[in-house]
Parts: C-alpha cells; sequence; structure tokens
C-alpha cells in the first residue's frame, strides 16, 4: 500500500471510531437524562403524598387542584406559605404539614378560624392524617392522598 493509501485509511477509521463514540455517548446521556419509571405509575405524583381541592371557598382555587406533599409545608395566606391560600378564612400563617415517623402530620399554628379534621378543631400537637380525610383549613376543605 501506498503511504497516501495508508493514511487515508487511517483517516477513515479514525473518523469510524469517532463516530461509534458519538452515537454511544449521544445513547447514554439519552438514556441517562430520561427520569426513571416505577411499573404501574403513570401519572405525575401518582403514589406521593397530596391535597386535593374539595371545596375553594373564595381562594380562586379550581375545584381538584393538587398540591404534591414533600417536606415541611406550612399552608396559610402568606407570600411564602408553601400552599398559598387565598381566602379571608385562612390565617396567615395557618398550618403545618409534616412527614413524621407514623405518616403526615398536620398543626395548627394559632390560626383564628382553626384547623378541622372530621369537623373537629386540631391543636398545635397535631393530628396524623389518613388517606381519604377531608381537612378545612378556614373555610377551605382539602381531601388528603397519602
Amino acid at each position: 500500500m501506498s503511504d497516501s493509501a495508508e493514511l487515508l485509511a487511517l483517516r477513515l477509521g479514525l473518523i469510524a471510531i469517532l463516530l461509534v463514540f458519538v452515537v454511544l455517548a449521544a445513547l447514554l446521556m439519552r438514556n441517562g437524562l430520561r427520569a426513571p419509571q416505577r411499573a404501574g405509575r403513570s401519572r405525575a405524583g401518582e403514589g406521593r403524598a397530596r391535597l386535593l381541592v374539595v371545596r375553594a371557598g373564595q381562594s380562586g382555587l379550581p375545584l381538584g387542584a393538587e398540591f404534591v406533599l414533600a417536606g415541611t409545608t406550612t399552608i396559610g395566606r402568606d407570600d411564602d406559605a408553601g400552599i398559598q391560600i387565598g381566602d379571608a378564612s385562612v390565617s396567615g400563617a395557618h398550618a403545618l404539614l409534616e412527614r413524621g415517623a407514623n405518616g403526615w402530620v398536620i398543626r395548627d399554628l394559632g390560626s383564628t378560624n382553626g384547623t378541622l379534621i372530621g369537623g373537629r378543631k386540631i391543636g398545635a400537637r397535631g393530628v396524623v392524617l389518613r388517606d381519604g380525610v377531608e381537612l378545612a383549613v378556614g373555610v377551605v376543605v382539602m381531601r388528603f392522598r397519602g
């Protein structure tokens, strides 16, 4: 083989190796960036604790609005509340939701109109939320899905 033919073969081989590398890197990156899917889970947020608005009062929230819970979250009218509810019956810092050893716990933060579960006021000690229970924050009612 002549020198120019050998040089051309080396160049083509290098281009082929680079092309294979780029394709493999693209495939690995595409698979690596994909969110892992769990079997049987099709909707975003499904399987995680969340609150669904059942009665919105004057908050402007649509019925069925969903709040996915993650970590400690405050419910209130203030701008810095994790779940902001713009209804006059809701205090600025109304209630606190946090993950406890036995599940999600809701505590009233000394609100004016109280936080109710099953029509009963809860206090600062809090109550463990069970799946399907309805809680009232002022006149706004939400259903817990755990």
